[in-house]
């Protein structure tokens, strides 16, 4: 399957995808089209794929995801990348409190309301 290529026996409007969903999913399982693309207002909106397929290109994913991880992680780099992330946190929670600590505010929900109050204006004023 190409990336981003399709045909024109491929290709069926949204429309078309309601009145002959039978048709297209046959052709999908048939394999006689490798794909569906459904357009919405002539664009390309979502593609239909045989379940097969998907398996397979989801196995794909996930064994070039797992050694692409094991090709950049290592064993001996996994306990410095631990301590790294550790004293960051460390540093930025000390930094959060410190700006905490620099705000002030007030719990008296009376004085709050106070202040709140106004008088109605007239919406020509």
């Amino acid at each position: 399957m190409g990336l981003l290529q399709y045909t024109s026996n491929e290709m069926f409007s949204s429309t078309e995808l309601v009145r002959k969903s039978k048709n297209i999913f046959d052709k999908l399982n048939k394999n006689e089209i490798e794909k569906a693309i459904i357009l919405r207002d002539g664009k390309p909106g979502i593609i239909l794929l045989d379940f097969n397929q998907y398996e397979n290109i989801m196995n794909d994913y996930l064994k070039l995801k797992d050694k692409s991880l094991n090709q950049y992680v290592k064993k001996d780099n996994i306990e410095s990348i631990k301590q790294n992330d550790e004293q960051i946190n460390s540093d930025e929670y000390q930094h959060a409190l410190e700006e905490i600590d620099k705000l002030e505010f007030s719990f008296d929900s009376n004085s709050a309301k106070e202040d709140k109050i106004e008088p109605l204006k007239e919406f020509w004023d």
